[in-house]
């Protein structure tokens, strides 16, 4: 039995990564523990543009803080974002008959991804060519092997 994770975002081509696992890797999945990861949005909050005010010749700016209430916002809709995504997967799976596992975390993926490659026992991580170049680093010191997928 092989472990097997697909990495998702919210792309169309995402999607059609999955779809293209589903059929082509059918055999191997049904008889796997079957995972989908997909990154939430790192925790940064964007300040709205700062205006200025004229005074005169003078202007005046009006600085943006955001506090803990409006980060813990943003953090909010990121999480449920994901879990958008995830459940939208879940679906497609679903429709294969397909049962996954989802998995999903905050900011830089690399961390997280070689963390459940190690903890889950992933021996098999598929992911499409444009993430590639991101995320090849994931697998550095693990026993997984990588199947990349191009359009």
């Amino acid at each position: 039995m092989k472990n097997v994770m697909v990495i998702i975002d919210e792309s169309n081509s995402s999607y059609e990564l999955l779809i293209w696992v589903l059929q082509n890797l059918k055999d191997t999945i049904e008889s796997s523990k079957f995972f989908i990861f997909a990154k939430q949005p790192n925790d940064s909050f964007t300040p709205p543009i700062i205006l200025p005010t004229s005074v005169g010749f003078a202007q005046i700016f009006y600085p943006f803080s955001p506090n803990a209430e409006l980060i813990k916002l943003a953090q909010n809709k990121n999480m449920k974002i994901a879990l958008g995504i995830l459940e939208k997967a879940k679906k497609i799976c679903g429709n294969y008959g397909i049962k996954a596992e989802t998995l999903t975390d905050v900011g830089d993926p690399k961390d997280p991804i070689r963390k459940i490659i190690q903890e889950r026992k992933i021996d098999l991580l598929v992911m499409s060519d444009q993430q590639n170049q991101n995320l090849k680093k994931c697998l550095h010191d693990t026993d997984c092997s990588l199947l990349v997928v191009t359009k």
